[in-house]
């Protein structure tokens, strides 16, 4: 294994460069390589002047000679495969991670507190609409450090790769790992939110309205439930979550289990390549 490999543009580089640049084009020298199968490669990306995507790709071997397609067409899907879950979990993912839970727990440990003085008030339905609630809550707050763990993980593989300045098959499928399983969580904790809307309504209706036999503490805590399952029902929240959960979900379906997400989504990515990347690919 190399130890690092740093991108150089050298005369025989910038010349392949130049060769397939067109007119009123950027390019950009990926500023680190991959390696497959012991060969060092090199990504070009092309801009068009005033646009903020890419609209051609070359693949250079390090010496400056231009593999062929075939070749090329693995480098190129190494790299832009990386790049793309890379840019995911240190940015998006970093951020979705950090997002706050407190509410949830403050919920979660609200009902804890109302329920064996209000479940003999409730049907059959209403208890397991809060005990639905609570597990929700559960969920939304156990995560946290299911996150963060698959953080760290995701870093340590990514700085890694920074250290050595190439990306390698390997590479690649720990940050995709990292990536697929910290969007399962996600996905796990918005579609089990969007599921118990029904629920979370009649929860708050019964706190809101109900002329419950409690002390003046046990009345501050349903005062502040209440006002939490109102902010938690405003229009827009659910409708960002509708939204979240149709991008998420690529065929328009539930998934069942982790491995039937990460099927899917692999499989998009596999189509975006073939229909996005693989088309502007410039190598001959």
């Amino acid at each position: 294994m190399i130890s690092r490999i740093n991108v150089k543009e050298t005369a025989q580089v910038r010349e392949q460069i130049n060769k397939y640049k067109r007119f009123l084009e950027k390019p950009d020298l990926f500023n680190h390589a991959a390696l497959l199968d012991d060969q060092v490669y090199y990504n070009v990306q092309y801009w068009r002047w005033g646009k903020n995507e890419a609209v051609g790709y070359l693949i250079l071997r390090s010496d400056g000679s231009v593999p062929p397609r075939p070749e090329a067409i693995r480098a190129v899907r190494l790299f832009m495969s990386h790049n793309n879950a890379a840019i995911n979990f240190t940015k998006d993912f970093a951020v979705d991670k950090e997002k706050p839970v407190w509410m949830y727990q403050q919920k979660r440990d609200y009902l804890r507190a109302l329920l064996p003085f209000c479940e003999q008030a409730m049907d059959a339905q209403l208890r397991q609409d809060t005990a639905d609630v609570i597990e929700m809550c559960d969920i939304m707050v156990n995560s946290v450090d299911e996150l963060q763990a698959i953080y760290e993980r995701g870093m340590r593989y990514h700085n890694e790769m920074l250290a050595r300045n190439y990306t390698t098959v390997d590479d690649e499928k720990h940050m995709r790992d990292a990536l697929l399983d910290s969007d399962y969580i996600l996905y796990r904790r918005l579609r089990r939110q969007f599921e118990l809307q029904d629920a979370v309504d009649r929860v708050y209706h019964f706190f809101d309205s109900s002329r419950l036999n409690l002390t003046k503490e046990q009345r501050e805590i349903a005062k502040k439930l209440v006002v939490l399952l109102r902010d938690y029902r405003r229009g827009e929240i659910r409708r960002i979550m509708r939204k979240s959960l149709q991008d998420m979900e690529v065929k328009g379906v539930p998934y069942q289990d982790a491995a039937d997400m990460r099927h899917a989504l692999l499989e998009k990515n596999e189509e975006i390549y073939r229909n996005q990347l693989f088309t502007i690919l410039r190598n001959p």
